[in-house]
């Protein structure tokens, strides 16, 4: 009876998409765990994890199950391992995935109508590595084409430390230099090590993007990648990875795509705008361009038949500035103003807005890590209550106002971003994680499909 059920139930797939650190797993991680035990915060509207998920709201949502057996021979996202690190008394942020893995749950809910009858929609979340996300507009590039841009920005002012030792030994090498996969394997190595180095620093450009996330391609030669000078192309080296680079788009960056965005219903863009600020310009610019490149390769439009026959699904689309939980609670609006403004410069034709059935901005907190606090003496001002990460205890804490120009004058920007630990919360085994704006997104994306 159960497999006929799975048959007639809707299924609804949500991506979970934004670059490294951005908070997917926490979001994922979250959101599970607020759905089932949301009984807990059934008789009390407005409160919880998921205050105005309407569902809830309007005691229509009876119950979440997740479903182990579901897909049970791909990796599932880490949920027990993902709650574990945050209910308890010492928790901490978990680890971000490594590859992509996904989440089933199964809502029952009471549907409305001339009586009531208890329907279920399968949810299924979609996570992958933020850093897989950047290599998606090396598909329109060739190889001296990528190799030309990729190394004009590691020659950049902020990139040129960290990319030094790879020229260096560009230098060490022939412009006849023959293919040669020792030689590969050192290209690669010092191209990683350039990688890491500006992904940890914060700034998102950074292709190919399976080199900081290799997964179950750990080791393969298809990784043997970087970049080389025009001198080079012609070469037996440059040739080689010409045909790499394009073994590489064959069958890692399309697959990657087909299988996992093709499929998608609904997306939530999640973006740590707030670190990028503290970074400054040149990690701002970098995410900006990047997005700029991204975006149109998604599948957005209103679903429609000539939208289904075109292969397009994605009809709710929803951007996510997270981590509002670090921004005093009169900026948290000035946080979703700063993303409509980014967004504004990114797809200045207005694409987004115009092709997506549904399409949103908010602020998003998953797991709430401060407290909103004001303080004693006049004049009186809103803080927030925390534990930054390099300090010793929790303490007040005054971040700053958030800039309202976008891009801002960055001579004027005086925000201090804060890495704030959770709280201690043994209590979100039965409860839920505290949040900002959770079922809000939830509501956003489904909650039309619960009715």
């Amino acid at each position: 009876m159960e497999a006929i059920n799975d048959l007639l139930n809707k299924k609804i797939t949500i991506g979970v998409t934004g670059l490294s650190r951005s908070g997917k797993t926490v979001f994922i991680g979250a959101l599970a765990q607020a759905l089932v035990c949301s009984d807990a915060w059934g008789q009390k509207r407005g409160l919880g994890p998921l205050a105005q998920f309407g569902p809830i709201e309007r005691s229509q949502f009876r119950a979440a199950r997740i479903r182990d057996d579901v897909h049970a021979h791909l990796p599932q996202f880490p949920f027990r391992k993902v709650r574990d690190s945050l209910a308890s008394k010492k928790s901490s942020w978990p680890e971000p995935t490594e590859g992509i893995s996904r989440l089933v749950l199964d809502l029952d809910y009471w549907a409305q109508g001339w009586f009531k009858r208890l329907r279920t929609v399968r949810i299924e979340l979609i996570d992958y590595p933020g850093e897989w996300l950047v290599d998606l507009p090396m598909l329109d590039q060739k190889y001296a084409e990528w190799s030309e841009k990729t190394l004009a920005l590691a020659k950049s002012e902020i990139r040129e430390p960290w990319s030094s030792d790879y020229f260096q030994l560009l230098n060490e090498l022939s412009p006849d230099q023959k293919f040669d996969e020792e030689i590969t394997i050192r290209l690669a190595d010092k191209w990683t090590d350039y990688l890491q180095c500006a992904a940890a620093f914060g700034l998102s450009r950074n292709q190919p993007g399976r080199l900081l996330r290799p997964d179950s391609l750990r080791n393969s030669p298809v990784l043997r990648l970087a970049p080389l000078p025009a001198e080079f192309i012609e070469s037996g080296l440059g040739k080689g990875m010409a045909n790499r680079f394009e073994e590489y788009k064959k069958k890692v960056i399309r697959p990657f795509f087909k299988d996992h965005f093709s499929n998608l219903d609904r997306q939530i863009v999640m973006l740590d705008i707030l670190r990028v600020l503290q970074q400054g310009k040149p990690v701002f610019d970098e995410l900006v361009e990047i997005f700029r490149e991204i975006l149109p390769i998604f599948n957005y439009g209103k679903k429609s038949i000539f939208s289904w026959i075109a292969g397009t699904k994605i009809t709710r689309l929803l951007f996510a500035a997270t981590k509002a939980d670090h921004v005093t609670r009169g900026d948290r609006t000035n946080l979703e103003q700063m993303v409509q403004r980014m967004l504004a410069l990114v797809d200045d034709r207005n694409l987004l807005r115009s092709q997506t059935e549904n399409y949103g901005v908010m602020s998003l907190a998953s797991v709430r890590a401060t407290e909103d606090r004001m303080t004693i003496d006049h004049p009186k001002r809103e803080i927030l209550y925390g534990h930054p990460a390099d300090q010793d205890q929790a303490g007040q804490w005054d971040p700053g106002g958030l800039p309202l120009d976008m891009p801002p004058d960055w001579s004027s920007v005086f925000f201090q971003f804060l890495k704030f630990e959770p709280q201690a919360m043994p209590e979100a085994i039965s409860q839920g994680y505290p949040a900002i704006n959770l079922g809000k997104a939830l509501d956003f994306l489904i909650g039309d499909d619960l009715k």
